[in-house]
């Protein structure tokens, strides 16, 4: 059997699997064999090559900072982070006209930096950050979209669970990874809190002024969420400045969130045992996907596909921008269907030979398909964080979220060619490291 026939016939029922519900870790594996069987001749030398591969992804030391970053955001979510940073800024900027939504805003993303989870991140706010904003009569519409698009911080903002993925997939710097998603991930945090506040400013109606605080009522909130703050400083200050690795990294924010958790009285060993367990399952599930790409990378680089992708995209003479945007419309798409991480497994190792050839830096690339998995995570019909927040707030309805999250949606689209045009958003604390 030809090569061409072998690409067919391995896509088209990798394909139908995928329609109808196979988990993507063990498919990308299963077609890898089939395929790798199909052109070598030897079901031997395919299973030989999956085994050696699932040693490979089994014994990294590297892959290590995925269990540790799931279990150190699991620990979190069991101390009461969320409402700690929520009040905090609550009580520092609320008393604005949209104050309580950009209030949310910043909460999302220091918590969302500490967890590392978007799905965690969007329930845990609205049952936090929602019943406030519609306490104080803010749009429900606004209120709903904007905690499950905040949730999305997590994914580009370190300890990014979707960057150490891109970056074992793609075989980059996973400390380069984490620290180049900080001005892009604050970039959107900024630009969420300028259309908020510009919004309230025509419309006061969708987010009027909460209570004020006194300034002590401030600090002491403040110095309250500081440990969390403190800890996302020294782990991400340690890796930008070479103190210590990512896995090294991740295995001390464990140890430290534990502490703080134990300190504070709220992390009992009932929730660091169901955390433990919550980070071994999602880790397995997590290093399944990571072979399973793995060898189905190796299965498309022995059959030419990449070759034959690479080469078509050179002969359509693109220039940099209609390449880009073809990649949009092809991961907008993808997102409408599939969650992050499958998104990453099944194109990376197709779409990254493309990136290379075309003279990107796989660093801001991986950026860029993180903002891209960013705004899949809340486009119907299967945005997850779309689902996380009315599956935590049932009477909202889901077309009340879709359209508040939208204008964010689109503000993310705009990051994303700001991302294009400047490239050095992304790139500039990588390149110092």
């Amino acid at each position: 059997m030809d090569k061409s026939t072998v690409v067919t016939v391995v896509l088209a029922g990798g394909t139908f699997l995928l329609l109808i519900g196979a988990p993507v870790g063990p498919l990308l594996a299963f077609a890898a064999v089939i395929g790798l069987f199909l052109l070598t001749g030897s079901f031997q030398a395919a299973t030989s090559l999956m085994l050696a591969t699932g040693f490979d992804v089994g014994s990294s030391v590297s892959f290590i900072v995925i269990p540790m970053f799931i279990l150190m955001g699991a620990l979190a979510s069991g101390t009461g982070i969320v409402n700690d940073l929520y009040d905090a800024a609550y009580k520092a900027v609320g008393r604005f006209a949209g104050g309580l939504a950009v209030a949310t805003t910043l909460a999302a993303a220091a918590f969302g930096a500490v967890t590392g989870c978007s799905i965690s991140a969007a329930s845990a706010l609205t049952t936090v950050a929602l019943p406030e904003m519609l306490k104080y009569g803010y749009s429900t519409r606004l209120s709903a979209g904007l905690i499950a698009i905040t949730g999305t911080f997590s994914m580009m903002l370190p300890p990014s669970l979707i960057m150490v993925f891109y970056g074992i997939v793609a075989q980059q710097s996973i400390g380069r990874l984490l620290i180049a998603g900080i001005l892009p991930g604050l970039l959107t945090v900024v630009v969420f809190a300028i259309l908020i506040l510009v919004r309230a400013k025509i419309d006061p109606s969708i987010g009027r002024p909460g209570p004020s605080f006194p300034a002590r009522d401030i600090i002491r909130s403040s110095f309250k969420a500081s440990p969390f703050i403190l800890v996302l400083v020294t782990l991400i200050g340690g890796i930008l400045l070479g103190v210590w690795t990512p896995t090294e990294a991740s295995a001390g924010g464990v140890v430290v969130v534990a502490m703080i958790g134990i300190a504070k009285r709220n992390l009992t060993l009932r929730r660091i045992f169901d955390a433990g367990i919550d980070s071994v399952v999602t880790s397995a599930a997590v290093l399944l996907l990571v072979m399973g790409s793995v060898l189905f990378g190796k299965f498309l680089a022995l059959s030419g596909v990449t070759g034959a992708v690479t080469g078509f995209i050179d002969a359509a003479n693109l220039t940099s921008l209609q390449l880009f945007a073809v990649l949009i419309v092809f991961y907008l798409i993808l997102g409408m269907f599939l969650e992050g991480i499958s998104i990453l497994a099944l194109t990376v190792p197709v779409v990254l030979p493309i990136i290379l050839k075309a003279g990107w830096d796989p660093i801001w690339f991986g950026v860029i398909l993180v903002k891209l998995i960013e705004i899949g995570a809340v486009t119907p019909p299967v945005g997850l964080n779309l689902f996380a927040v009315k599956s935590a707030a049932p009477h909202i309805k889901t077309s009340d979220i879709i359209m508040g999250a939208l204008p964010f949606w689109i503000c993310d689209i705009f990051i994303l060619f700001m991302l294009f045009a400047i490239p050095s958003i992304a790139t500039v604390l990588p390149s110092m490291m």
